[in-house]
């Protein structure tokens, strides 16, 4: 199934396997889940939700400093 990717300024639609989760999408990127936000259509949601055909996701690096 295809959902498309919005990391780091690029746009991408990415071919998934059926029932992959956001962990899962992470994970084939490298990012760990302790440092970004990941919006779903417009919506925060727990790395364990599973992701369907057409999704867009959003990862926003969780920004940090002093």
């Amino acid at each position: 199934m295809k959902v498309t990717v919005r990391w780091q300024g690029r746009k991408e639609d990415k071919e998934i396997e059926e029932g992959a989760t956001i962990l899962d999408l992470l994970k084939r990127y490298g990012i760990l889940r302790e440092t970004v936000v990941v919006f779903v259509n417009g919506r925060i949601v727990p790395e364990e939700n599973s992701l369907e055909e057409g999704d867009e996701v959003v990862i926003h690096p969780i920004a940090s400093g002093g």
